[in-house]
């Protein structure tokens, strides 16, 4: 092979990315995995795929419930981050970040069921 085929992996989540390109440093807390053999893709590539067969079968909650522990962690990574970046501008932008990423955890909250009101009952007094 070329070039090698990257994986970025995280314990702590149990989540597999792909990269944009080989050469990017994964983001902290995740491990840069470099597969030079076929033998390795595959293993990475099942494992990928296994994990997107499990978040394709989750309910709603499930799949709320694992992204947002994603979503917290890397909050958690930005607010860490933020302190050691080398300019005013770095900084600015990792405050925008953390501004979006925190306005996606909220937009993302957890699926509440709400029971429809029929209006012959509503007139009547009968809806709960």
């Amino acid at each position: 092979m070329g070039r090698p085929i990257v994986f970025w992996y995280s314990s702590k989540l149990d989540h597999i990315l792909n990269p944009p390109h080989h050469t990017i440093e994964p983001p902290t807390g995740y491990v840069k995995i470099e597969c030079r053999h076929a033998h390795e893709v595959d293993t990475w590539s099942k494992r990928l795929r296994a994990q997107e067969k499990r978040i394709a079968e989750m309910t709603d909650h499930e799949r709320y419930l694992y992204e947002d522990k994603i979503r917290a962690h890397a909050i958690e990574q930005i607010k860490k981050d933020i302190q050691n970046k080398p300019d005013d501008f770095n900084r600015k932008l990792a405050v925008e970040l953390l501004r979006r990423m925190e306005a996606s955890r909220a937009k993302a909250a957890v699926p509440v069921l709400v029971e429809g009101v029929m209006a012959c009952e509503k007139e009547e007094g009968i809806a709960p």
